[in-house]
């Protein structure tokens, strides 16, 4: 039985136990702002080294913030969790709330768990007085159609910051209702 909750301080490390095994064979580039897809081999195992830990960090820094923290557990176990911070970033005419998180674990995927999340993010979006989420996703193919399939549109300019620290991200909005 699936259990879901807000996720509270203590909850943080887990999230590092989610499980993100994916061979990704295919990815997405952004060429003069369309989305062009080519041929690439990547076999995630784990987080790449450190990646848990700065996440761990940012993530602590946005539940200070009073940002959105939703996990779905199986048991003890962190099987998926979505992340909304409580910045504003005004892009495109609109108010806008990162998306900073959101991660199905390898055994909890075709299961619908990353739509529900995403809608919990939407609808928290639009508590916040949010007209859009902001979200940063990695270029793998899988990722950025399960974006587009829910809505997600591209960024005619990313925000700088965000696009900064994720220069080869496909920076995606989410209008909300």
């Amino acid at each position: 039985m699936l259990v879901e909750r807000d996720l509270n301080e203590s909850d943080i490390p887990l999230l590092a136990l989610i499980d993100r095994t994916e061979l990704i064979d295919e990815c997405y580039r952004l060429e003069h702002g369309e989305l062009v897809l080519y041929a690439a081999h990547h076999d995630m195992r784990g987080w790449p080294e450190g990646e848990a830990e700065q996440d761990a960090l940012e993530l602590h820094g946005c539940w200070l913030r009073g940002g959105w923290l939703h996990g779905v557990f199986a048991g003890p176990t962190l099987l998926a969790a979505a992340v909304v911070d409580n910045r504003v970033i005004h892009n495109q005419g609109l108010r806008m709330h990162q998306l900073k998180f959101l991660h199905v674990s390898h055994s909890g995927r075709g299961h619908g768990l990353g739509g529900r999340l995403l809608a919990l993010a939407c609808a928290h979006g639009v508590t916040l007085g949010a007209q859009a989420l902001y979200i940063s996703a990695t270029e793998s193919r899988n990722t950025v159609d399960f974006y587009l399939h829910h809505g997600c549109r591209l960024l005619k300019q990313p925000d700088s910051e965000l696009y900064h620290r994720e220069p080869n991200d496909i920076h995606l909005y989410r209008l909300l209702p």
